[in-house]
Parts: C-alpha cells; structure tokens; sequence
C-alpha cells in the first residue's frame, strides 16, 4: 500500500471526470469505481490496482509539529488548511522510487482539480507546495522518476556562528545516504547545491562519496566529504558537507 496526503482550503471532493481527464493526460488512465460523499472516491488502475481518495473534514492533525522546508507551503497557509485528503494506492509496482513517481501522480490528479495547499508522499516529514509537487509530479510521470525536489524532504535549520544547514530526509529509502549540508547564514547557492548532490546520487545508483574526498561547486571548491551521526538523533550516519559560502 503507498500513501498520499493533502491539505485543502475546502472540505470538497472534486469532479471525478476532471481527474480522470488528468490522469488520461498524465499517462495513468483509471476508471471510476465509486464517487466520493458518503465514503472515498475510488478509482481501478489499469494495471488492475485501485486508487482511493478519502476527504477528511477537519484539519491534518500533525501540521502544528512538522517541520517545514524550502518548498514548503507557508506555514500559516498550512495551518488554516480546513480538511486533508489521505491518498491510498493498491497495487503499485516496482521500486520505491517507481512507486513513489505513480504515487505523486496519482496525488497530482487531483491537486490539478481541487483547491489544495500543500502536498507529501506517506514517507515524508514535510508538505511541499501543491502546485509544485503537481508539477513534479507531471514531470516525473514524463521521464519516469520523480525529481528530487520532492522525492527528497529538505528541513532547515539554525546552526552556530551564523549558519544555518539543510538536512535531507528520504534519500535513504533509495539506497542512498542522508545529506547534512551547513552554510553561512549570508551564503549563496546551497540549497541548489544541496538539491544537485541528491540528484547526483539518486541518478547515479553506482557513485559514491569516500570518506576524506572533496566534492565542489567549482572546480576550485574543496568542500571535505564527513561522516557524522544523524543531527535529528536517529538513524544510520549521515553524510556531513560544510560551505564557506
């Protein structure tokens, strides 16, 4: 079973025809199998799975706690988010980027019909932009793998000396190693640094990133490859990268 979830500025389900006409554009055509009112919309896949979408009327009860990122919807937009939607996805096959990349579809078919705010895989720790996570979603339905900008979560936070760092939480159900990049305050670029290195590793399943080696923005750039525990305190180690801008 693969998860979804949405918050809506409305407690409304939306016109079934109108995400099966997007889901016919994006490349995953399902039949409707119940409307949604007194249950969930359902959907049957044409693999033979199902879809289901259950509209709940009251607002997401973890959006108070959860961390937020840099695509992540403002937080007071998620806050007075009225009701949620929980996405639910029988028969999904492949990998879990496969299945993440049908998944975000799915999800995308009705963000593309209905006003949502804010959007994430079951796996995720934070929401992402509805629009851009329909987006992303679209595009990776094209090429056939989710990018990672919303593939990957990306949480900030504030570190010592006027710095501040990114923290990636998700490349570890591809086979990859969590990243912790730090950077000054005032510095410039990271999180498109940040965003590439998951790209990197997740496109290229065979590369890695001994211990000692630098890594860099430029052909110049010597950024030192570090191993260290998780900051959050849980987990496998991390791989620790510290920009001098």
């Amino acid at each position: 079973m693969d998860l979804a979830f949405l918050l809506m500025n409305e407690a409304k389900y939306p016109d079934a025809k109108s995400v099966m006409a997007s889901a016919e554009k994006i490349g995953i055509p399902m039949t409707l199998t119940k409307e949604g009112g007194d249950g969930p919309m359902t959907f049957e896949l044409r693999n033979g799975g199902s879809f289901m979408a259950q509209l709940v009327e009251a607002p997401h009860p973890d959006v108070a706690t959860m961390g937020f990122g840099p695509t992540s919807p403002d937080p007071d937009d998620a806050a007075a988010a009225k009701a949620h939607f929980i996405l639910t996805a029988l028969g999904l096959e492949g990998d879990e980027r496969t299945r993440d990349t049908q998944m975000a579809a799915l999800a995308a078919t009705l963000i593309q019909n209905c006003d949502a705010v804010g959007a994430m895989l079951g796996h995720g720790v934070v929401f992402h932009k509805a629009k851009l996570f329909a987006e992303m979603a679209a595009l990776g339905a094209e090429v056939g793998a989710l990018p990672a900008e919303v593939a990957v979560d990306f949480t900030i936070a504030g570190e010592p000396d006027d710095r501040m760092s990114f923290l990636t939480h998700g490349m570890e159900r591809y086979g990859r190693e969590e990243f912790f990049i730090t950077c000054p305050v005032t510095g410039r670029g990271a999180l498109d640094f940040a965003l590439g290195m998951a790209r990197w590793l997740l496109d290229d399943p065979d590369k890695t990133l001994p211990t000692g080696d630098t890594v860099g923005r430029t052909a110049e750039e010597k950024i030192i490859v570090q191993r260290v525990p998780n900051p959050t305190g849980e987990g496998k180690p991390v791989v620790r990268l510290d920009l001098d801008s």
